[in-house]
């Protein structure tokens, strides 16, 4: 077969809209361009806001990961204020941004990747579905299919914790720079308590049994998928009166060597995204019509290569997994990360103290400008701001998807995902789709973050 295209437009089961163009030269993927097709300008939005608002605005960039945005916002803050966070805000702050994980992480096996390799029962929403490289038998398919209902409960579940602490799920109101504006009452533990239990026996009953059954049975996905194995997080969990404190380490994972990451050697590359410099360089604007630009997402490049973050990242960097950069790899990963987070959970909470609400907000901005990062549940994020008179005048903000989801650089280096995607094999026209939305949907991209 010679030479062509595959069109893959829209990717479903994702977050946002997302089309790959593929080109095929016989039966192998020798490019990818990864297309993030919608704008959305949250940096723009941010302009002339006052500084404060960001943490209910940016929240607003996603539904699923709107906790890690609202976090970040407040580490912000929290440095541009000098703000001194209690023990037991920062208890809260992690149980809600750790129960907002788990909602993302169970929600995304089941809804978006289950299917991938399930036959679904012929009900809505699966009517008419097309499972091609099925391998289990009808009745695997029954229990993984009931497996799917449950997690419906189990992040409802996740979301009820959140929503304990930070009045409302998604877009919470309580984690605020300075603390958290919930009183962490006795019945508001305990019924937290009581959520994670059902959470945390649905991910250790069915959750990793699941995952160890589709890895079992789709073993070739161990060698689809591969990256560069460079990978990078900003860590996750933080304590400390500053917020200097991160409970799942920090690091740049490159040839089995951990470093610390530096936040100066991350550099934005707009050479196929369809954004143009202005007069200042720092900043940029729209090109929808930039030649040889194909996505909205920017190349996000640390010391000049790609690299990869989420929970395969942090897994591998807190060594609480050794194996590989693939497709199940990272499948297996977010799966592992899925029942760690029950267990900090339930330690936080046993050592929660009920009392009034742990917020201390100062009033005097110390300094103009400031940077936050922490891992959110695709990868590492930053916020970064200038602000004049309490107002922003510039905010950035660089997302997981942004890492992950990266266009080609100028010199036409490869994000991950189109590293993974380059190189696989199709072996008939039936798999065109299949195998790269496979591989494609392992990354949990969440394009409605990336584009900005």
């Amino acid at each position: 077969m010679s030479q062509h295209k595959v069109i893959f437009s829209p990717v479903t089961r994702v977050s946002g809209l997302l089309s790959v163009e593929l080109t095929v030269d016989n039966t192998y993927i020798c490019e990818a361009d990864v297309c993030c097709s919608m704008f959305r300008g949250y940096e723009y939005i941010m302009r002339n806001r006052h500084v404060a608002d960001a943490v209910y605005l940016t929240q607003r960039i996603c539904g699923i990961c709107s906790t890690a945005h609202g976090a970040i916002a407040s580490y912000l803050l929290d440095q541009l204020y000098d703000n001194d966070i209690e023990e037991n805000a920062q208890y809260i702050r992690n149980i809600m941004l750790a129960a907002d994980f788990l909602q993302n992480h169970i929600r995304h096996f089941y809804f978006f990747e289950l299917p991938d390799y399930v036959i679904m029962p012929e009900q809505p929403p699966f009517l008419r579905q097309n499972c091609v490289d099925c391998r289990f038998d009808e009745e695997e398919n029954r229990r993984l299919a009931s497996n799917y209902i449950r997690a419906v409960k189990a992040s409802e579940q996740s979301h009820q914790i959140l929503a304990l602490f930070g009045g409302k799920a998604p877009h919470q109101h309580s984690f605020l720079h300075g603390g958290v504006a919930v009183a962490p009452t006795t019945d508001k533990i305990l019924q937290a308590l009581a959520l994670l239990k059902d959470i945390r026996d649905f991910a250790e009953r069915y959750m990793m049994a699941d995952t160890n059954l589709i890895a079992n049975r789709y073993n070739d996905y161990f060698q689809i998928g591969k990256t560069a194995g460079r990978f990078l997080s900003f860590g996750l969990f933080k304590f400390g009166e500053k917020n200097d404190k991160s409970l799942l380490k920090k690091g740049v994972l490159e040839n089995n060597t951990l470093t610390e990451p530096r936040l100066d050697l991350i550099q934005e590359d707009i050479a196929h995204a369809w954004f143009q410099r202005k007069k200042r360089l720092a900043e940029t604007e729209p090109a929808p019509h930039k030649p040889g630009a194909y996505t909205w997402t920017k190349a996000v490049l640390y010391q000049g290569n790609h690299f990869e973050g989420g929970p395969l990242a942090r897994m591998k960097i807190n060594g609480h997994y050794t194996g590989g950069t693939s497709t199940m790899d990272r499948i297996i990963a977010r799966s592992i990360e899925t029942l760690l987070l029950t267990e900090l959970m339930e330690e936080w909470l046993n050592k929660l103290a009920p009392g009034l609400p742990p917020i201390k907000q100062k009033s005097q901005l110390l300094s103009n400008q400031a940077i936050a990062v922490m891992d959110a549940m695709r990868g590492p994020l930053l916020h970064s701001a200038l602000i004049t008179n309490e107002e922003v005048t510039m905010y950035d903000i660089i997302t997981p998807t942004g890492w992950n989801f990266s266009p080609k650089d100028e010199y036409r280096n490869r994000g991950p995902v189109e590293m993974a995607l380059v190189g696989t094999h199709l072996p008939t026209p039936d798999f065109k789709y299949v195998i790269p939305g496979r591989i494609i949907r392992s990354f949990d991209p969440c394009i409605s973050c990336a584009t900005h």
